[in-house]
């Protein structure tokens, strides 16, 4: 397996693991994780059994929760940023026909995955783009719908990000977005807890920001051209993520499991005690 410090830099280290578990075939990380590598969302979060089957399902139903907040419908042109292995383009490519359907991920090792796993059906055509989703590489209006499923706090920018999303989005499009969202009143607490600087987050999930807070996404939507529609807290539908997480975790090496272990326990002692939310956040061009 390749040493995640060679890669860590540039991509997020876990997808060292997941690759290489992928590239064995495991079955448990081929069903949980081979198509999303995000959070799950469950309607009766009480009822989530804890198998990989079970997690897919839960990242599935994210994934449309995201999507179906930018209101996509056929014929479309949408683009997916940070797309990971493909399955949000999946997801689309599934759901609706005459599509133009534009992937864009920074680790080519992941587009390699996405253009084996996902082929165009229903008349939709897709592309898959190495780039940055700060310096994205198309022309001013060129889609209906931009995307952002579980990504933006890697991103080095998000005001780059944002100023590059309004400009390739058409006049009345949209910006659907999830990510990990910072109460106000508790931002000083959650910044002295920070799960996104500790030491075991680095090694295992990257660089994470996770300290922008609702009234920040306003002042970048205003100052990029775009209007901050209502969003959706769906923290307590996303709480299995975290058990399921630390069990398949123990199946990966010791130092790398117990990193794991650390970093997604802080990430979800900050969630059940109301500091940090996880949003579906909206925007209108």
């Amino acid at each position: 397996m390749q040493n995640p410090t060679a890669t860590a830099a540039k991509y997020p280290p876990y997808f060292d693991v997941l690759l290489h578990h992928l590239r064995k075939d495991d079955p448990v990380t081929r069903v949980a994780f081979g198509r999303h590598v995000h959070w799950g969302y469950w309607t009766d979060p009480e009822g989530a059994s804890g198998t990989a089957e079970d997690y897919a399902d839960a990242a599935e139903t994210l994934c449309r929760h995201v999507c179906d907040a930018a209101e996509p419908r056929d014929g479309l042109r949408i683009l997916d940023v940070g797309c990971g292995f493909g399955g949000t383009i999946a997801s689309l490519n599934e759901r609706f026909s005459n599509l133009e359907l534009v992937g864009v991920n920074i680790d080519p090792r992941q587009l390699e995955r996405a253009r084996a796993e996902v082929k165009p059906r229903n008349g939709n055509r897709i592309t898959f783009v190495e780039a940055n989703a700060c310096q994205l590489p198309f022309p001013d209006r060129s889609f209906d719908i931009v995307l952002a499923v579980e990504c933006i706090f890697h991103f080095p920018s998000r005001a780059d990000f944002f100023a590059h999303a309004s400009r390739v989005l058409v006049p009345g499009g949209k910006l659907a977005l999830s990510d990990f969202v910072p109460e106000s009143r508790h931002l000083r607490e959650l910044q002295q807890h920070d799960p996104g600087n500790d030491q075991a987050t680095k090694e295992t999930y990257g660089k994470i920001d996770v300290l922008c807070t609702s009234e920040q996404y306003r002042a970048l939507a205003e100052e990029n051209g775009l209007t901050m529609l209502p969003g959706r807290d769906i923290t307590t539908h996303t709480l299995p993520t975290y058990p399921f997480l630390r069990h398949q975790h123990r199946s990966w090496p010791e130092a790398m499991a117990r990193s794991f272990s650390r970093a997604t326990t802080r990430l979800e002692a900050a969630s059940r005690m109301g500091w940090l939310y996880y949003m579906i956040l909206r925007f209108g061009k």
